[in-house]
């Protein structure tokens, strides 16, 4: 949808604005205050002075009970969650040897590859050229490939009103997302899996912020 590239072009504008532009400030006086040993890894596990393996061992068997009690289920004739979501995950643990592999020590991520993006072509920084970059760009081609096969693919633009939406929308995100330092690909894909306190306070925000939105505009 033509909408979902303005969003995603308010999302990177969001982000250039809150890391280098006139919202900089505001990042850095909400980031001020550190919970925790910033130089040290504050995930569940150290927190509950546990072994790691116990927690994701706890954790698989939570996640497993969940897929086998969950009812199948497709969107828009799509995958099933439960498939999606096994991709995803293999996806998510090939991308950190890969990432690794150019001294870029993540996996995935959208938030650092759209600000690398709108370093790029607005301020010409050519050290945004990366892996982060390379791996949003596949974004859209497997995106397109993928429609394609399930015969879904089609160019919609809604009207003026939905993609000044899609833009506000879009800044939003990005604001958020440059402030939290990650979104729902890099924390709670990527954070969440190593168990990251930030992460999940962050992806628990989120679930609470979209909730919270759509109450407010569609009143379900």
């Amino acid at each position: 949808m033509v909408a979902s590239w303005i969003a995603f072009i308010g999302f990177g504008l969001g982000i250039l604005g809150t890391n280098n532009g006139l919202l900089e400030p505001l990042q850095d006086w909400l980031r001020a205050s550190v919970v925790g040993d910033p130089d040290s890894a504050n995930t569940i596990a150290s927190m509950l002075r546990l072994n790691p393996w116990i927690v994701i061992i706890v954790a698989v068997v939570i996640g497993a009970v969940w897929l086998w009690r969950g009812r199948p289920a497709a969107y828009q004739g799509g995958w099933s969650w439960q498939t999606t979501g096994m991709a995803l995950g293999v996806i998510g643990i090939v991308a950190w040897p890969l990432s690794s592999m150019t001294g870029r020590m993540y996996g995935l991520s959208v938030t650092e590859p759209a600000y690398n993006l709108m370093r790029l072509f607005t301020l010409g920084h050519i050290d945004a050229i990366g892996w982060a970059l390379f791996m949003w760009l596949g974004i859209p081609i497997g995106s397109y490939i993928a429609a394609r096969r399930a015969g879904e693919f089609k160019w919609r633009a809604p009207g003026p009103t939905r993609l000044l939406q899609a833009l506000g929308g879009g800044m939003v995100m990005g604001i958020g997302a440059a402030i939290a330092g990650g979104c729902t690909v890099g924390h709670s894909l990527t954070g969440v899996s190593i168990l990251s306190l930030t992460s999940i306070v962050a992806s628990l925000s989120i679930l609470i912020g979209v909730w919270s939105a759509s109450l407010a505009l569609f009143r379900t």
